[in-house]
């Protein structure tokens, strides 16, 4: 059985900062989970992507706010980022062809690139949602092992 939790955040750009944070700490309080550490990192660097894109391209980034949710078992995590969708009705989020001189547009790349899976959340929600998984076999020990001398 898994644990969720879920914070709202005001949509202002240093809550990018804070999101990150919370989302480093929530992993670790949970270390039974043996979340692994490129793991972790992993998922608070595209929580990092999902949020600004939420702040960039949704009424979130405009006086709003964004809600992050973030789902653990044992060899899974899961982050929503819920946002105030696009104020003009938008279009659902996708990954922009890059170019190597590309100022913006690498956030879903990214995503793309070190989640498992990722998607639009379903309707009526907007904004997205991402798993990364881990081998148990490659997850951390939690386990206190007594030194024999």
């Amino acid at each position: 059985m898994g644990m969720s939790y879920t914070r709202e955040f005001p949509g202002w750009a240093e809550q990018v900062r804070e999101a990150r944070i919370w989302a480093d700490q929530v992993m670790a309080v949970h270390s039974g989970y043996a979340i692994p550490d490129d793991t972790a990192a992993a998922a608070v660097l595209c929580l990092s992507e999902a949020v600004t894109n939420s702040l960039r391209y949704t009424a979130s980034g405009r006086g709003g706010v964004f809600q992050v949710t973030i789902k653990l078992d044992q060899r899974r995590v899961t982050m929503e980022v819920d946002d105030e969708g696009c104020p003009a009705g938008g279009t659902l989020p996708f990954i922009r062809p890059l170019t190597p001189m590309a100022q913006h547009g690498r956030g879903l790349a990214l995503i793309d690139h070190f989640a498992d899976s990722w998607a639009p959340l379903a309707h009526p929600r907007t904004g997205v949602t991402f798993t990364l998984t881990w081998s148990t076999s490659h997850a951390r020990s939690t386990a206190i092992t007594p030194r024999i001398a």
